[in-house]
């Protein structure tokens, strides 16, 4: 009978413990992110071995998830980019849907998401130097006239040419503004969208290679992380900016 009140004794102690940690971790919304790249590790794992992961889950879960993350850490909520997480969702069922035909049309709701998320960093500008916008600018714009030359055949033959390049365009404008936000400003909250900007680069980089020249697991595996890792990121910038505050930084003036 002791023994028996001693048992439940150590196992209401230890309920209580548990029940007190978890309600810390989702608290701190910690949980939910490792949720996220879990699904996008899978996801990941799915594009390089697709005949044993199923990825008509993974592949959507991630932006429904951003948007979780983003509601649950922000007081304020930014309409327009609510709005630009609905139309990544959309590009990624019609153009990256492993499961259907391409559909150029993905191609232009992602260009629309990014050109959403210009809007929303252009209202972060204060001041910039013309010498650094050049600077910046110059082996930007031929770095990513370079890439577009060199998938042109493959954009051509899929017959997504137009869309592409509208898609670049506003991915490169990002880029762009995001850097230039960096080197006006150089703090912690302003790196995250540098390199949130960098991970799209590398997630077209290794995209285009595997769309347009020749078909590889491994950079489609690499080009799936960077995609979902840019809008995560850019997810991350805004929460920073709201509320100076984060889960996996340390809190810093934004």
């Amino acid at each position: 009978m002791l023994i028996t009140k001693l048992y439940l004794k150590i196992l209401k102690r230890f309920k209580k413990v548990i029940e007190t940690e978890l309600l810390e971790l989702f608290s701190q919304k910690i949980l939910l992110n490792f949720v996220f790249f879990g699904f996008v590790f899978l996801d990941a794992l799915g594009a390089v071995f697709p005949n044993h992961l199923n990825r008509k889950i993974t592949m959507f879960v991630a932006f429904p998830l951003i948007l979780f993350i983003y509601v649950l850490n922000t007081n304020k909520k930014n309409v327009l980019y609510i709005i630009s997480l609905f139309f990544n969702f959309l590009g990624i069922y019609h153009f990256n849907n492993p499961y259907g035909k391409y559909d150029s049309t993905g191609l232009i709701y992602h260009a629309i998401a990014f050109f959403i998320y210009c809007v929303i960093l252009f209202r972060h500008f204060k001041t910039f130097n013309m010498k650094t916008v050049l600077k910046l600018a110059i082996p930007l714009i031929l770095f990513v006239c370079m890439l577009v030359y060199v998938y042109s055949d493959g954009m051509v033959v899929m017959l997504v040419f137009k869309e592409m390049v509208l898609y670049v365009f506003s991915a490169t404008v990002f880029v762009f503004i995001a850097f230039l936000l960096f080197l006006n400003k150089k703090n912690k909250v302003n790196y995250v969208l540098m390199l949130s900007g960098i991970s799209i680069l590398l997630s077209s980089c290794f995209q285009g290679y595997n769309l347009f020249l020749d078909k590889n697991n491994l950079f489609n595996f690499f080009a799936v992380i960077f995609f979902n890792l840019t809008h995560y990121l850019m997810c991350l910038y805004l929460i920073k900016r709201s509320s100076g505050k984060s889960f996996f930084f340390s809190q810093t003036e934004a």
